[in-house]
């Protein structure tokens, strides 16, 4: 288990707590008031901790292969392809159960996969909903703002997502009623913030019940949450002060619901100014506009590559003072320059995601935006609609300096995968209906992308966070320096199993040197199930100042703990964790931490 979902379940199943922090302070609104009901059911049958554990995180992998398989199915709705041809299967299924951000999503127990793939269905029900009829269209709505709605409240990232789905039907609305677009598109609007209000009350009544009274008050004031965290950066950004904490709910309401209806008056009085004929060529030309700006991404994403070194401080100093520090941290990158940095913020947000993605979705995603540049389907506008929204998400993190790591552009990742999918299974189905040696060899095409898909991820398995494609490779390999970074993976905690497992098959090999053995990691994890082993693994925190560093004790180290300000040992390892060569975890002997005077960072 990695460090977030140790932590959280830690908290779920102290009957005392059952995560109350995490609501009240606008997190985990979905999934927690689920949970601690399927907790209190499995205390109830006498099971043990960590099989409450391994079930917890069972049910969110079954979960998030349901809402992939949803993905997928409105992809075809909207593409008009068959589903179940054997090609189209072949390539989406891979793509998206293969992809790395999907494997770190589905198998962390944590806020991501809700609010990340909840805001790709939210989108893709509204793209349905423009494209159906009257009747229609509002069930569509309807389902597209109960969806994002679970996903804000999961996770702040998910905030923008609802504000768009709100402001989607008034749009509709608005070029249904030309001669009251404003009336009929506000009502829409306050009907959505109402049916809005209305999940986020029910899920926090479904928390309630499920919890000690004494933990029901703290949780109310997180309803508005959902619609409203979209500002809580903006608004810390403005009063000076850091992320991990959160503005008046007062104003953030304010703002949301004043922007949410001024929006809506604003895209009213100009429907009738939106018509094809008064537009801008580039408006005119939407999709193929937007797949040109994302290929100037892709651009902009591999000269970073070559370009950029990332640093964190205050771990690795600089002199720009941050505009957002996350918990004290905030990004650089080595200049003086305050212009130059907020220019390489823009470069270092693509680059994360071109070294997220594999190299046959690459391409798929490259020769998407070329179909987009050079041909119409009936899907273009949908397609153009998601990578827009992409962008501006990427834009916005980019722009307010936000610590960027791929994780917090999960949501992106999702939409331009979903994009990408959308065009080139479309243009697929129209190609291979010509007749049938077209068909078999799209299939062949397809089946030759997910092997080649399937190689290149495999070596980063069982989480695949550490990805990053075959043509890159970092040059601190092999060790790790306070504040430098890599835009691909740092290390969550999950070492501890992996790692631990090395030694443990290291032990069968070699019994008395892990005979009495204790590790000590220096992160925070777990490795399930806990059993009986001819070792123990031990927090450091407990031993701080007082690190015991015989033969059979050892220190577990991985990279994120030294990018974070522990220096690493001078010692030679006796295991290390790699991924393709690039080490992400060292394991120390005491006695040689000892030997070196090492002094844990103090």
């Amino acid at each position: 288990m990695t460090m977030d979902e140790t932590g959280l379940t830690n908290l779920l199943l102290e009957p005392a707590n059952r995560g109350h922090g995490q609501l009240a302070s606008g997190a985990f609104r979905t999934t927690l008031p689920v949970a601690v009901h399927l907790v209190r059911l499995a205390e109830s049958l006498g099971l043990p901790e960590d099989r409450i554990r391994m079930i917890l995180k069972i049910g969110h992998w079954l979960l998030g292969s349901c809402l992939l398989l949803v993905v997928y199915l409105l992809l075809a709705k909207l593409g008009g392809f068959d589903p179940f041809s054997p090609g189209m299967v072949i390539l989406a299924v891979t793509s998206l159960f293969t992809f790395p951000m999907t494997n770190i999503t589905i198998k962390t127990f944590n806020y991501d996969l809700i609010s990340s793939l909840g805001a790709v269905i939210a989108l893709l029900l509204v793209s349905v909903a423009f494209a159906s009829s009257q009747r229609m269209s509002v069930q569509a709505f309807s389902a597209a703002i109960v969806v994002a709605t679970l996903a804000a409240q999961e996770k702040l990232s998910g905030s923008p997502i609802l504000f768009i789905v709100l402001i989607a039907p008034a749009v509709f609305a608005a070029t249904r009623w030309p001669m009251r677009p404003i009336t009929a598109g506000v009502a829409d609007t306050i009907a959505g913030i109402l049916l809005s209000l209305s999940i986020s009350v029910a899920s926090t009544l479904l928390y309630v019940i499920g919890v000690p009274s004494v933990l029901w008050g703290g949780v109310w004031p997180g309803i508005v949450d959902a619609m409203s965290s979209w500002t809580w950066i903006p608004l810390l950004v403005l009063s000076g002060k850091g992320g991990g904490e959160i503005p008046s709910r007062v104003a953030a309401v304010t703002m949301a619901i004043g922007s949410l209806l001024g929006t809506t008056v604003l895209l009213g009085s100009w429907s009738q100014r939106l018509k094809a004929a008064n537009l801008p060529l580039a408006v005119q030309h939407f999709p193929a506009t937007v797949a040109g700006i994302m290929i100037l991404g892709f651009g902009a994403g591999l000269v970073s590559a070559a370009l950029l070194q990332p640093y964190w401080a205050p771990f690795y100093p600089t002199p720009i003072s941050p505009s957002f520090a996350m918990n004290g941290v905030w990004l650089h990158f080595g200049f003086d320059s305050l212009a130059i940095t907020r220019l390489a913020y823009l470069g270092y947000a693509f680059e994360i995601l071109i070294v997220a993605i594999p190299t046959p979705l690459f391409i798929i995603m490259l020769l998407a935006c070329i179909l987009l540049l050079t041909g119409r389907r009936p899907c273009d506008a949908t397609a153009g609609f998601l990578f827009v929204v992409a962008l501006a998400l990427i834009l916005i993190g980019a722009l307010l300096q936000v610590p960027l790591a791929h994780r917090y552009l999960n949501t992106p990742l999702f939409l331009i995968l979903a994009a990408s999918l959308l065009v080139i299974l479309s243009s697929a189905q129209t190609y291979g209906l010509a007749n049938r040696t077209r068909s078999v060899g799209l299939a062949a095409i397809a089946f030759m992308a997910a092997l080649f898909l399937i190689l290149e991820t495999v070596p980063f398995r069982p989480l695949y966070a550490a990805f990053r494609p075959f043509w890159l490779n970092y040059p601190d390999a092999d060790f790790a320096e306070a504040g430098r970074l890599n835009p691909s993976w740092m290390g969550w905690g999950e070492e501890r199993a992996l790692l631990g497992e090395k030694f443990e098959e290291f032990c069968g090999r070699s019994p008395d040197i892990c005979r009495n053995g204790r590790i000590f990691h220096l992160y925070y994890g777990r490795w399930l199930p806990e059993r009986p082993r001819s070792f123990e693994i031990f927090d450091a925190a407990n031993v701080v100042g007082k690190e015991p560093l015989g033969d059979h004790d050892y220190y577990l180290f991985n990279r994120s703990r030294i990018v974070q300000g522990f220096p690493q040992p001078k010692s030679r390892p006796i295991l290390t964790l790699d991924f393709r060569g690039y080490e992400m975890a060292w394991l120390y002997r005491g006695s040689d931490l000892a030997a070196e005077n090492y002094g844990f960072g103090r």
